[in-house]
């Protein structure tokens, strides 16, 4: 077997790492896919596989991860540092999607998270490459199962009891993830709709087109689909911004819209409101804010792209 042939074959588990990526990235953006699947696959993959792809860039050597500096892989304590690893990502990207034109919700950190997995396993197959073949981490498809048993038994009951803790923490965020899923994650939603041809409202329909001094008719949608009740406030904002790569910045804004809202569970509160810009802008974002009563961060964000023509 060549050099390059025993290095693609030692590089199984960021292949694996990718291929989680791939598949955690198919089940959210496929729709249609039972909750019970996006729970079953998504919570690993937030979990460990980031974090994964992360250590094996940062410590291409064996035993880099040991206290000691060992010559031999210790798979608890990469585990161990893969779960802080992910929680390092999955802030990394939460906090860079919140500044971008997608925002922060399921679909966009599953990309993120994706797109950083298989980043991080690329960077490692480069930085593993260039390590003596005696002293990098070497993981074959064949060898999958032994890892997996060495991390139980094969580092000594310390390495034992550090994976006992780490799945715990994992069944436990699992748990939290699953109660959230069925409780408050995704059942609010903020929507904006328009007037379709029968005067109903419909998405899509509402208006594009501006005039400064002009009242438009706008309305905005509150959903809850959870056991609990809503009460809060929302804010729209006629927003000026700079489009830098794909990052989004607000350069102005100016407030055109208030409004309370009380929306019992399972239900839809439709308000009609009319905006009336003061300033012209050829790519101008409408965008509305849902802040629940007593706090001043918003839960929900929701906007369109509209242009201002003078009166």
């Amino acid at each position: 077997m060549s050099e390059s042939s025993q290095a693609e074959t030692g590089n199984a588990d960021l292949l694996a790492a990718a291929g989680v990526a791939l598949v955690a990235l198919a089940v959210a953006l496929v729709p249609g896919v039972p909750p019970a699947v996006g729970l079953v696959v998504g919570v690993p993959f937030v979990l460990l596989v980031p974090g994964y792809a992360l250590v094996a860039a940062v410590f291409p050597r064996a035993g880099e991860t040991t206290p000691r500096g060992e010559g031999s892989v210790s798979w608890a304590s990469r585990l161990a540092l893969s779960v802080g690893g992910s929680v390092v990502a999955v802030g990394a990207v939460s906090g860079a999607l919140d500044f971008t034109v997608w925002g922060f919700a399921r679909e966009s950190v599953t990309v993120g998270l994706a797109a950083f997995t298989v980043l991080a396993a690329t960077v490692a197959r480069y930085r593993r490459a260039r390590v003596p073949a005696g002293a990098r981490v070497t993981v074959t498809a064949e060898a999958v199962g032994t890892r997996l048993r060495s991390i139980v038994v094969g580092d000594g009951v310390a390495g034992a009891a550090l994976t006992v803790l780490v799945l715990a923490a994992a069944v436990g965020a699992a748990g939290v993830v699953a109660e959230e899923a069925n409780s408050t994650a995704e059942t609010t939603e903020l929507f904006i709709v328009g007037s379709g041809p029968d005067d109903q409202p419909a998405a899509g329909a509402h208006p594009t087109n501006l005039t400064v001094g002009r009242p438009s008719d706008v309305t905005v949608g509150v959903g809850v689909s959870g056991p609990e009740s809503l009460d809060g406030t929302v804010v729209g904002h006629l927003e000026r911004v700079a489009v830098e790569g794909d990052t989004v910045r607000v350069t102005r804004q100016r407030e055109v819209a208030r409004f309370d809202v009380s929306v019992a569970p399972g239900d839809r509160s439709l308000v009609e409101h009319a905006v009336t810009p003061t300033r012209t802008g050829d790519r101008l974002r409408l965008t509305y804010r849902l802040y629940p009563d007593g706090t001043d961060r918003p839960i929900r964000e929701a906007h369109v792209w509209v242009g201002v023509a003078p009166s």
